[in-house]
């Protein structure tokens, strides 16, 4: 199986949507972005583009949690992390791999 079969397979995108909300507070939480740049950045690290359908309902999940908050700049929302995401990301770095375990763990037993 090629990486563009792996990347373009059905399971794979479902998974990496549902991480989305993570990736963006990672992304957020080294420097502010606007959500164009967010889509191409994750594009860039892993050949998978975030469709705006997705990218925008996460934005607008992660700040209704008051996870990240934004600015309008030259007409562009400029979003930034704010201290409650900060420390939301600071306990998935602290139980990432042990709640990865534990998902594999509990696929294995299904």
């Amino acid at each position: 199986m090629s990486k563009s079969d792996i990347l373009n397979n059905e399971f794979a995108r479902d998974f990496r949507t549902g991480l989305l909300k993570l990736f963006i507070l990672k992304m957020l939480a080294r420097d502010e972005m606007h959500g164009y740049a967010i889509m191409a950045r994750i594009e860039e690290l892993s050949g998978w583009k975030p469709s705006p359908g997705s990218m925008y309902p996460s934005l607008a999940n992660l700040h209704a949690a008051r996870l990240i908050s934004f600015k309008v700049v030259k007409m562009k929302k400029v979003f930034s992390i704010t201290k409650k995401g900060r420390e939301y990301v600071a306990i998935l770095d602290a139980n990432f791999e042990n709640g990865l375990n534990e998902i594999h763990r509990l696929y294995k037993e299904l």
